[in-house]
């Protein structure tokens, strides 16, 4: 697992980096669209229901 180029927010949350337990990326606390080929345009990809939301809002969101 990649967790050493994340960046976390004073809570734990993740600020900038990968969110494993929702297998999103996030930037700026933001959950960005994931990006990846086999997910285009398929709206049950995991990042996708939650896209342009802050992390944050997002219940089970990861917390180191």
């Amino acid at each position: 697992m990649r967790q050493s180029g994340d960046e976390l927010a004073t809570d734990g949350s993740i600020l900038n980096g990968f969110d494993y337990r929702l297998r999103c990326w996030v930037v700026n606390g933001i959950i960005q669209t994931c990006g990846s080929h086999a997910h285009h345009g398929n709206v049950d990809a995991p990042c996708c229901p939650h896209r342009g939301k802050w992390i944050t809002d997002v219940a089970g969101h990861e917390v180191r």
